[in-house]
């Protein structure tokens, strides 16, 4: 049995925060913790249900059933998580968790704000350029979740300030919160990507929702491309409650259409933020070398922006084409977009990024025995333990193989693009 209840967080004086405690049975307690700046404490609700959404999906992930202590849910959220929950279940061949809460009917939130995510990404950043433009009647915040064990990071704001002048420059309010919610739990972490994200995300909007009403979480797929993966427009409705009405923003547009209308909005693409990663004391930074910066280096070569005056957050002196090549294609997902640029080079008669999509493909099929190898030790108690060190490992033979990876002349600190 996983047993939440909300806890006490001390903080200085300039955050604010809601915080939980996460008991599995015969196991330690750990907290789950969302910090924001002083002056968003009036967003921060104090119902224990906001992290429901979260709080059902670890229990999913670690295989309880869950209960939660203190307080009441909205039935109608409850109603919802549930089916949420018993869609990724049937997605991933997992075990259902029985949800144990004290329920009532909770008044429906006054509409008040929106939230869309800004991780930086090409999804997130779209999310805020296609809403900007809409006949939106309250204001929009663009939240940023920084992952961190350290509530009370002193290094955190500095660092997002290329964000929050992003955000500024589409009209945004900037919300940064400081959480764990995607580190705490190893298993929760390795499962980020399949499962957990989507319905994290909903609680985040959960606990902004003492002052906003709606949130939308941006698509990764697109209709025709689904696949189990943790957020869907199958799924993040089904985080919504009475107090925050969730949607899935939005499926009919595939990665490739997204960054071409981002190019074509001034400044949107100066502080592009796709490597998932960023440097201690630094901040998010492209390492312009790994799959996911290529992936979106190569796009932009497509549409004509693939430079430093039109993309100075990527660094384009050693770029070429057939750099892309050498990317080892590891999951589904990863090949969705390969074929979507393969799909876009064509159709611009571009034979060199062509022939690189392909022989990427062709690579990835002959040596797709890797990334299987790689699932099965990451989910293994052996991958559990070792977890650096068998990526360590995998670095080495990715190397070995000149398959494209991350340098590792600098310290990278795990982070995530909503």
């Amino acid at each position: 049995m996983l047993v939440v209840e909300s806890i006490d967080l001390d903080l200085p004086s300039h955050l604010d925060a809601v915080a939980f405690s996460f008991k599995v049975s015969n196991g330690a307690p750990y907290t789950v913790f969302f910090a924001v700046p002083q002056r968003w404490s009036s967003l921060l609700s104090g119902r224990l249900d906001v992290v429901l959404p979260y709080a059902a999906v670890t229990a999913l992930t670690l295989g309880h059933d869950i209960k939660l202590n203190g307080g009441s849910v909205d039935d109608f959220l409850l109603r919802n998580v549930r089916a949420g929950v018993a869609q990724l279940a049937q997605s991933h061949g997992t075990h259902v968790p029985t949800i144990e809460v004290l329920t009532e009917e909770v008044e429906p939130a006054i509409q008040t704000g929106m939230g869309v995510f800004l991780s930086g990404g090409i999804d997130s950043v779209f999310s805020a350029i296609h809403h900007k433009f809409e006949p939106v009647e309250q204001p929009t915040h663009a939240i940023h979740i920084y992952h961190t064990s350290n509530p009370s990071d002193p290094i955190a704001f500095e660092t997002l300030e290329p964000l929050a002048l992003t955000a500024k420059r589409l009209g945004l309010e900037f919300i940064p919160v400081l959480s764990n919610v995607m580190t705490e739990n190893a298993k929760v972490h390795d499962r980020w990507a399949d499962i957990v994200h989507g319905a994290a995300l909903g609680t985040v909007l959960h606990v902004l929702s003492g002052g906003l009403s709606e949130g939308r979480i941006a698509s990764s797929h697109t209709w025709g491309s689904l696949m189990p993966w943790g957020s869907s427009p199958l799924t993040d409705p089904l985080w919504s409650g009475r107090r925050m009405a969730i949607s899935h923003d939005d499926a009919t547009y595939g990665r490739g259409e997204k960054t071409r209308l981002i190019s074509g909005v001034p400044g949107a693409i100066a502080e592009l933020n796709v490597c998932d990663f960023r440097i201690d004391g630094t901040g998010y930074r492209n390492c312009s070398q790994c799959p996911k910066c290529l992936r979106t280096m190569v796009t932009l070569d497509l549409l004509g922006a693939g430079d430093p005056v039109e993309a100075p957050c990527f660094d384009w002196s050693a770029y070429n084409p057939s750099a892309f090549g050498q990317v080892f294609i590891r999951t589904a997902s990863d090949a969705v977009f390969v074929r979507e640029i393969l799909q876009m080079a064509t159709e611009r008669d571009r034979s060199d990024v062509r022939e690189s999509c392909e022989r990427a493909l062709r690579r990835s099929r002959r040596f797709g025995w890797i990334a299987s190898v790689e699932r099965l030790v990451k989910s293994s108690r052996l991958g559990g333990r070792y977890k650096s060190e068998l990526q360590g490992i995998r670095t080495r033979i990715y190397k070995s193989f000149g398959w494209a990876t991350k340098p590792t002349t600098v310290a990278w600190v795990d982070s995530s693009s909503e």
